[in-house]
């Protein structure tokens, strides 16, 4: 069954990019190379790996070559990453840090599209909506980027409160004389860290149709484009007030045992982590 449903999600989790970067990572760096593209052009077809075996590893590779580019910046010393520690926090050196970074970029453009194959299968609305009575949470928040604020038709709090606070803090934001959860209908918050949207106990997003469908799906937020599945290649950590943003090693692939496919793609989840030297960890989020 879970075969038919997740047919083509299943087919990109066991055809991984990361075999691949590995290899042309190891040969563009160590050869006589001027571009990415020339390697993946002299790449044999087709490659089998100890787990896989890719029939058009030139084709899937070229999906990515904006990013594999980076290896150039990198080879040219023309790659400023940012601070990067590894998990004891003592820093790594920049050729590490710089391909840390660029592996994030990567698996996180893989995810986006298997995220979105598997996601539609299962017509879940689970990160949609607000918590059920049964849940212990009192509202979930999805963070909003740049630009991202204009997709929602809500109400909006912005107030010098607000933009004080954290949706966590233990002293609650108040908004119309009550805790800012406890509104009729999904609002938009200014808070210390940027704009959210928050969705009470019952709600559902604004932008969610009668059939538990996404209106903006093809403009969706950032934070929606990842739901299930994401790496931890690398995280952002906490920065002090003056310090320059930090990032951790985490080298870590979560999945969200609350989702339906999550939960039937256990084993085939598993093997895409093993064959990208990913740890994987799998959590629950919504409870």
């Amino acid at each position: 069954m879970k075969n038919d449903i997740f047919a083509e999600g299943i087919s990109l989790l066991s055809q991984p990019v990361m075999p691949l970067v590995s290899m042309v990572q190891f040969i563009y760096l160590t050869g006589p190379f001027a571009t990415v593209g020339e390697v993946i052009g002299e790449l044999p077809e087709p490659i089998e790996t100890g787990r896989a075996r890719y029939e058009n590893p030139r084709a899937l590779l070229s999906g990515y070559l904006d990013i594999l580019a980076g290896f150039e910046k990198v080879k040219e010393g023309a790659f400023t990453p940012p601070v990067v520690v590894d998990e004891e926090n003592n820093p790594v050196d920049g050729f590490a840090a710089a391909l840390a970074v660029i592996q994030q970029q990567l698996l996180t453009a893989e995810l986006e599209r298997i995220n979105s194959v598997l996601c539609g299968p299962c017509q879940c609305t689970l990160c949609c909506v607000g918590p059920v009575q049964s849940m212990a949470q009192e509202f979930f928040e999805i963070p909003l980027a740049g630009g991202e604020l204009d997709l929602f038709t809500a109400g909006r709090c912005d107030n010098a409160a607000s933009r004080n606070s954290l949706p966590l803090d233990d002293d609650e934001l108040l908004w119309e004389g009550r805790p800012f959860y406890q509104v009729a209908e999904p609002a938009l918050f200014h808070w210390k860290k940027g704009w959210s949207l928050i969705l009470p106990r019952g709600s559902t997003c604004p932008n969610l149709n009668d059939r538990g469908q996404c209106r903006m799906y093809d403009d969706r937020p950032e934070v929606c484009r990842r739901p299930q599945i994401f790496p931890y290649m690398i995280e952002p950590l906490e920065s002090v007030e003056g310090d320059a943003p930090a990032m951790r090693i985490r080298q870590s692939l979560l999945a969200v045992v609350d989702c339906p496919y999550v939960r039937a793609l256990q084993d085939e989840i598993a093997d895409y982590a093993a064959a990208s030297e990913l740890n994987l960890v799998l959590k629950q989020n919504k409870s």
